[in-house]
């Protein structure tokens, strides 16, 4: 399950259900992100969160 809610004309989230790899357990993913000007450039991470463990960063390097 995957939702993305616009949060204004420069941001968007997206939250993401999906399993740990550490132990394979549910957890959700938001993520914040600044649109970049240029279509050939990822857009970029704002701020990361784990509902499982926000300081994890097991998780966060797979949106790197």
């Amino acid at each position: 399950m995957e939702k993305q809610v616009k949060n204004d004309a420069q941001t968007y989230t997206v939250v993401s259900q999906i399993k740990c790899p550490k132990d394979s357990g549910d957890s959700i993913h938001t993520i914040t992100y600044k649109k970049t000007t240029c279509t050939r450039v990822d857009d970029i991470i704002l701020n990361f969160h784990c509902s499982r463990n926000s300081q994890c960063l097991d998780c966060q390097q797979d949106y790197l």
